[in-house]
């Protein structure tokens, strides 16, 4: 059943919809502004009733079915929806598991609705890991030493030879954490790895094995871009974490904007070879035993600290909106430097932990905090979404102790 407020906001749209898809903290209250202030209705769907997103004040907040758990109940809502546009809308998905299912199911919905990105077969070359890395590995690109473990005899033989730290990461990642709640599995003994790779196929995951690049947040960069339908880059946006949270396989919770020309000579050309377009979010680290940068992984969706590339003057939001209904796009480069983009609760955990451990000093923690910032939920012309999360932080304490 689609609300009153959803039924008002696509009938007085005077142009394509914006449609935000799925359920993250800073990625979709990031977006929704992202075009909200360029004058474009945004309707985000989000199976999760808590989403900040949903009181920004560019925004209207629907609850839908969960694309994974209800795949088809999914489907029909956004069809639903469809037949009541006027014209197609664009569907924005802020997770992998919104853009997986959107795209196998293309031919359904494309009807009603333009894509962002590229067809599900050039898309799930970067979306599966284990394509991703064969990939990398067939074009020689730098990446961690990756192990492909198809049985349980291969797992043990692979326990035999990599070194300890090593990481279990899975094929499709969304799906991994909606059962185990963590992006990966850490394993510092051949039992334990042994014991993950059980754990994994228990719930039918696939699954490789990785080596741990040494190196801190420090060495940890990203590109992120909007590349059109000739697959060159129309915007691109480059940062350098400064602290992450969960500390070692976390997310970049203070970043700051940078400008390293050789990540964008590693991705275009990747982009060009596979006939990608879209949205990219590349995650690199640079690995001090060789001084080169080291692909992690690619995204083909919204990354959370969308705000800062907008603020530095490349709005990739608002850049894939336009390529998908056709409006004629002109390459924009950065015009701010050296800013930085903060989610103060969760820097707040990162850094009291370093400052317990003794990594960081009090000094160095508030002298971090100099200069231009962006802040992931704070906005002088949005503010509600920060007031409702200043409320649901006040419980946290308690439920701590609990």
């Amino acid at each position: 059943m689609i609300s009153k407020r959803c039924i008002n906001a696509i009938e007085n749209a005077n142009e394509p919809i914006a449609f935000v898809l799925g359920s993250y903290l800073t990625s979709g209250l990031g977006i929704v502004r992202n075009l909200g202030k360029t004058g474009i209705t945004t309707v985000v769907f989000a199976s999760d009733k808590n989403q900040l997103s949903f009181y920004s004040k560019y925004a209207t907040g629907i609850i839908c079915p969960h694309p994974k758990n209800n795949e088809m109940e999914y489907v029909n809502f956004l069809l639903e929806v469809g037949e009541r546009l006027n014209e197609k809308g664009v569907l924005l998905p802020i997770s992998d598991t919104d853009t997986i299912t959107i795209l196998k199911n293309r031919e359904k919905l494309k009807k009603y609705y333009r894509f962002t990105s590229a067809k599900w077969d050039v898309v799930k070359k970067i979306v599966n890991k284990n394509n991703f890395y064969n990939l990398l590995e067939k074009k020689d690109l730098p990446h961690p030493k990756t192990y492909f473990p198809s049985s349980s005899n291969d797992i043990k033989t692979i326990s035999k030879e990599i070194t300890y730290p090593c990481i279990l990461k899975p094929v499709y990642s969304s799906y991994f954490v909606l059962d185990f709640h963590t992006k990966l599995f850490l394993a510092r003994t051949k039992e334990e790895l042994i014991r993950h790779y059980e754990k994994a196929i228990s719930k039918n995951h696939e699954v490789n094995i990785q080596e741990i690049i040494p190196g801190d947040a420090h060495a940890q960069y990203g590109l992120n871009a909007y590349y059109n339908r000739k697959f060159n880059p129309t915007g691109v946006f480059m940062y350098r974490r400064i602290r992450e949270w969960p500390h070692n396989f976390g997310n970049g919770c203070f970043i700051e904007s940078v400008w390293q020309q050789e990540l964008e000579e590693i991705i275009t050309p990747l982009m060009k070879e596979i006939k990608y377009y879209g949205i990219v979010d590349a995650e690199f680290k640079k690995d001090p035993r060789d001084g080169l940068f080291k692909i992690i992984e690619i995204n083909p969706r919204i990354w959370m600290q969308n705000s800062l590339s907008s603020r530095c003057g490349i709005n990739i939001p608002y850049l894939a909106y336009k390529d998908a209904i056709r409006k004629p796009l002109e390459k924009t480069n950065p015009i701010n430097k050296n800013v930085k983009w903060l989610y103060m609760l969760d820097d707040l955990k990162s850094s009291m932990k370093s400052i317990s451990k003794r990594t960081l000093s009090i000094n160095d923690w508030i002298n971090s905090f100099k200069g231009e910032k962006e802040y992931a939920v704070f906005d002088y012309n949005d503010p509600i979404p920060f007031f409702v999360l200043c409320a649901k932080s006040a419980f946290y304490p308690f439920k701590y102790l609990l």
